[in-house]
């Protein structure tokens, strides 16, 4: 086999891709967050009053 006449060389660039560990904030803002919570405090509080009001299981 014939001997290479150029060095094989590997260049690497950046991606314009974003990284899935850098979360991008919403165009809602706060807004699907806020009402995430305020669903999450609905079922909270539906399960106290199926257990008769104590937090106990």
């Amino acid at each position: 086999m014939r001997q290479q006449t150029k060095p094989f060389i590997v260049e690497r660039r950046p991606t314009r891709k974003t990284q899935p560990d850098a979360q991008n904030p919403s165009i809602w803002g706060r807004l699907d967050a806020d009402i995430a919570q305020g669903l999450k405090d609905e079922r909270d509080d539906d399960h106290a009053a199926a257990n008769g009001g104590d937090d106990r299981g």
